[in-house]
């Protein structure tokens, strides 16, 4: 008996059937392979540098290959790296960088903090590992693993971006089951086309408020800004932050390459220190990777420092026009007297208005004193599939039980300046 035709079934069947089957139509077109090229590599070497600085170029510092491969040249445990390429005929369209991270259950709570009091589970723990592929970067924040070539139909790209994930993936079986996919970091303004991931089952999750800063165009040193500030937010700042610092004997400076490597080891212990402390530790660095890091533009480290003694640092990634507050440490007894983890990240608004940024991304954690700095939370999400379908139809509903802290509305800037400014 001949199938019935499409037309036919148009004709015939209800208005709630006709829009299920053209979905159903939809979401198959969606599956189907795109029809570009693809090229993997385990390291960004094995990829055309020339293809990839096309697709990437102007897309800062986090796609650049200074930056790749230094992150490669790092060597982070329970870490491993890969790329891909896109063609349309001999164009390149789409560049990837990709992370393959394991995470052990003991990476899931602070370390002083058991999971069953009394009980030490740590070998128990770290013996439950769950392999993720990240399309992204989990040591930086925003949209910082997808390049999409001028004019190339964003649409296209991230079914490329889905079918890429799934050959990964795939592959990945040798080295064990990759069991959870994620595709980070939107914002509201920035999910766009990406959105044809969920036709591709993936689940879009909230990944809480990150705090960005505005710069003002008119700001050009700290001073400037602090001008701007309702006196009594100005005063507390320079009362409670920056004076105590100066009276405790202590300088904010900024690392040169050489400097870092010579304390790498210092970074390395004042980092743990603050890590260790954390709810959520997915990835840890090494003692090489502040070294590879201080030798790549738009890597600034700057540092609170007493006599010969780093107290404490903060590593600044400027990208585009944006500087990012990236990983911080901090002698935590000396904390107890000196505002450390304030004055530093002081310094990132420092580096940002040195660079002519017009933004500073201060991170997700202690959300009322960035909030003081005048920092505004930015929602951002997630894409995620797990390998198995019943799973991954549940992975929507029990990510949304972990609750995300709301920032609070602070406006410490001057009214007239902020109603100038909008």
């Amino acid at each position: 008996m001949a199938q019935p035709t499409r037309a036919f079934l148009q004709a015939v069947l209800p208005p709630p059937m006709r829009e299920a089957l053209e979905q159903l139509e939809r979401r198959t077109s969606l599956r189907t392979p795109t029809g570009l090229r693809f090229t993997f590599a385990d390291q960004l070497s094995g990829l055309n540098p020339l293809a990839w600085d096309e697709v990437t170029r102007g897309r800062g510092l986090w796609l650049s290959r200074a930056y790749l491969n230094a992150l490669e040249a790092a060597r982070l445990p329970h870490f491993a790296h890969r790329f891909c390429l896109a063609f349309e005929g001999a164009r390149p369209v789409l560049a990837l960088a990709m992370q393959i991270v394991e995470v052990a259950i003991d990476r899931l709570h602070p370390v002083d903090e058991p999971v069953i009091a009394g009980v030490d589970t740590s070998e128990l723990e770290q013996t439950l590992r769950q392999r993720v592929l990240v399309c992204g970067n989990m040591l930086s924040s925003g949209c910082d693993g997808i390049a999409v070539a001028e004019g190339f139909d964003p649409a296209l790209a991230f079914r490329a971006v889905g079918e890429a994930l799934y050959r990964v993936r795939r592959a990945e079986k040798l080295n064990g089951h990759t069991n959870l996919v994620m595709v980070k970091d939107f914002t509201a303004e920035t999910m766009g086309a990406s959105e044809v991931l969920e036709s591709l089952s993936y689940r879009r999750l909230a990944g809480g408020a990150t705090m960005v800063l505005s710069l003002e165009p008119s700001w050009k040193t700290h001073g400037d800004y602090l001008a701007g500030m309702v006196s009594k937010y100005r005063s507390a700042v320079k009362r409670r932050i920056f004076a105590p610092i100066a009276e405790g004997g202590c300088e904010v400076v900024t690392l040169g390459a050489d400097e870092v490597e010579q304390h790498a080891g210092r970074l390395q212990e004042l980092h743990l220190s603050v890590q260790d402390n954390a709810k959520v530790r997915p990835v840890t660095v090494g003692e090489r990777y502040w070294s590879e890091l201080a030798r790549v533009p738009g890597c600034v480290f700057k540092a609170v420092r007493r006599g010969g003694e780093v107290l404490g640092f903060l590593l600044v990634q400027v990208d585009g026009e944006s500087a990012h507050a990236a990983q911080i440490g901090f002698d935590r007894e000396a904390a107890t007297e000196l505002p450390l983890y304030l004055r530093l990240l002081h310094s990132a608004v420092e580096v940002g208005l040195e660079q002519r940024c017009r933004t500073v991304v201060l991170g997700r954690t202690a959300l009322e004193p960035k909030a003081r700095m005048g920092a505004k939370p930015v929602d951002t999400f997630m894409w995620v599939r797990h390998r198995v379908p019943v799973v991954n139809a549940l992975t929507k509903g029990l990510v949304e039980l972990v609750k995300h802290d709301a920032a609070p509305q602070i406006d410490p800037f001057k009214r007239d300046q902020v109603d100038s400014a909008s």
